[in-house]
């Protein structure tokens, strides 16, 4: 059985059922703007604003990494503003920068405004994303805590599998339905705002001395490793599956029927909770690697048959979402105390790697083409499964 999350909620700041469920539903509906939209939607447009551009596989995977590099700057910013002040202001600034960026995508008139929409983009999960972790541990039950944790994870599903629709409606008009996706993301944006509990007059923030050298223990090193190999792996799959499919297929509407089915299956990672709680977490981790791996790596070969790609898009949604919420239970049963330092870290690194990869991917494609690609990507998803979880928590000094 997988450890709850160890409750450090301060006198005061308890919530009632109503309160949390009403939190978990505006958690989720960030994380499904600022990840499931912000961040990965770049791909699913990817043939028709390669197109309009007229851009050079090097020159996408340089643009796609601009996100994952936004995402980098902004992730200790949030979990610094989180620990130090209080997860609200973050999130909410999470939720401007989608906005923001995405109507800079929607209107940019050159590669060089839509690779700055598409950065700040980026940092909006990296700003509200980790503080989550901080609303959970302070407003929720420890009996509740890796289910809530669970669904508000699962948004990048729910965010995935709008994007299809509203793609198909927009049809070749790409900057229509990114604009559509920024006023979505200034609406959760409100709701956030209204939803998110405030810390009380009378309470001050709990200063913590937090050393970064806990980032080096020994405990947590194969969380690292795995998360930013986890990371590359992943990106390859986001920045060029459809690409991929439309090169080999050119039929733009089976490729976002694809994008469609990736995020729907993506949903089902709000129960990621129940199956750790149920089979434990390294288990879990090592399964879950396995068919994240051979979703990515068998998509080339799978593309002769459409329901060959929609089992595909359905392991990989599925699998990811919840190898993400596995990387947030494991990084918070080691820093438990220090929740969205480790967390973020953790997340930090899986962004590095997936900032890395698709620009190492937009050089190794004119090499080694797509097919090549993604079978080498998979192989070492499933290496990770090697790379089980273990350790105990680490404790950081008190002031």
């Amino acid at each position: 059985m997988t450890r709850h999350f160890i409750s450090s909620s301060p006198a005061g700041c308890e919530v009632s059922a109503a309160q949390t469920r009403g939190l978990t539903a505006a958690g989720l509906a960030i994380v499904a703007v600022t990840y499931g939209l912000a961040r990965y939607c770049f791909g699913l447009f990817l043939p028709d604003i390669r197109q309009e551009f007229g851009l050079s596989p090097e020159t996408i995977g340089l643009i796609a990494g601009t996100s994952y590099l936004g995402y980098l700057a902004a992730t200790f910013a949030g979990s610094w503003l989180s620990t130090f002040v209080e997860p609200r202001l973050p999130i909410l600034l999470g939720g401007l920068a989608a906005t923001l960026g995405m109507a800079i995508i929607a209107l940019a008139p050159d590669p060089w405004t839509l690779a700055f929409g598409v950065f700040v983009a980026g940092t909006s999960p990296g700003l509200s994303y980790p503080p989550f972790s901080d609303v959970i541990v302070r407003h929720t039950a420890p009996g509740r805590q890796n289910t809530v944790y669970a669904w508000i994870n699962s948004g990048t599903g729910f965010g995935v599998a709008l994007a299809g629709p509203l793609a198909l409606y927009a049809g070749e008009d790409w900057r229509l339905a990114w604009m559509a996706f920024a006023g979505l993301a200034l609406l959760i944006t409100i709701w956030n705002l209204l939803a998110l509990p405030q810390r009380s007059a009378q309470s001050k923030p709990e200063v913590l001395t937090v050393s970064f050298r806990l980032l080096a223990e020994r405990a947590a090193r194969p969380l690292f490793i795995a998360a930013f190999l986890f990371g590359i792996i992943t990106a390859v799959y986001w920045t060029y599956a459809v690409e991929l499919l439309y090169t080999l297929t050119g039929n733009p509407r089976d490729a976002v029927l694809f994008w469609i089915v990736l995020g729907i299956a993506g949903v089902t990672g709000c129960f990621a909770g129940g199956l750790v709680n149920r089979w434990g977490l390294r288990q879990t981790y090592m399964m879950l690697a396995l068919i994240v791996g051979a979703a990515v790596g068998t998509l080339p070969l799978l593309i002769g048959t459409k329901i060959g790609i929609y089992v595909s898009a359905a392991c990989f949604g599925a699998g990811f979402i919840v190898m993400t919420a596995l990387f947030g239970m494991w990084s918070m049963r080691i820093f438990f105390e220090t929740p969205s330092i480790g967390f973020g870290f953790t997340f930090f690194l899986i962004s590095l790697g997936q900032g890395v990869g698709p620009v190492i991917s937009g050089f190794l494609i004119p090499l080694t083409g797509h097919s090549s690609l993604f079978m080498a990507a998979g192989l070492l998803c499933c290496s990770l499964a090697g790379l089980g979880v273990r350790g105990k928590a680490v404790m950081p000094p008190h002031a």
